[in-house]
């Protein structure tokens, strides 16, 4: 009979427990965008930003996931936005 390890099981326990994470990122992603994440055009980096703030990952841990691309999506962030309409 095959019997799992310890370290099985504790593996599957963190995958159901990022399974839950990652879905429930998924369904908040959905419900802000007001459609489902398969039809939205999304850029990886700023997506990958939205993962670390709901997973709660502190500044230097965001800035490490992103990489290089930490810089490109803290300039679209700040980036200010002109409200005013052009006729």
């Amino acid at each position: 009979m095959l019997r799992p390890t310890v370290s099985r099981w504790a593996i599957g326990i963190e995958y159901k427990s990022l399974t839950v994470l990652l879905a429930e990122f998924r369904k908040q992603f959905e419900k802000d965008a007001s459609e489902k994440i398969g039809s939205l055009d999304v850029n990886g980096a700023l997506l990958l930003n939205d993962l670390c703030v709901f997973l709660g990952l502190d500044d230097k841990q965001r800035r490490e996931v992103l990489g290089d691309s930490a810089a490109f999506v803290d300039t679209l962030l700040n980036a200010p936005i002109d409200l005013s309409a052009k006729h």
